[in-house]
């Protein structure tokens, strides 16, 4: 029997909330910060086509609400770009 008690498998429902990571870059460093500073590169990044492409995808899957973060999201330069294509998706933020 299943944990809803109605003996069918529990289904999963789609991802209602996406976190962004878009980058690990921060000018900060703050000690109490869990990303690590030498984490990655900007080379290891996803560029802004494959990332219009995930806030797409997510939406489909059922996604509503968005989040970006990362290390310091102000530092990409796509970044207003990114929140346009979101807005109009209809993302809640």
């Amino acid at each position: 029997m299943s944990e809803n008690g109605s003996g069918a498998p529990h289904q999963p429902g789609p991802p209602l909330w996406l976190l962004a990571e878009l980058t690990y870059e921060c000018p900060l460093h703050c000690p109490y910060c869990s990303n690590p500073v030498n984490l990655g590169s900007r080379e290891q990044e996803c560029d802004t086509d494959t990332w219009l492409k995930v806030l797409s995808d997510a939406r489909e899957m059922g996604a509503v609400q968005l989040g970006f973060s990362g290390g310091e999201p102000l530092l990409r330069k796509d970044l207003e770009q990114l929140v346009a294509h979101a807005s109009g998706l209809g993302y809640y933020t």
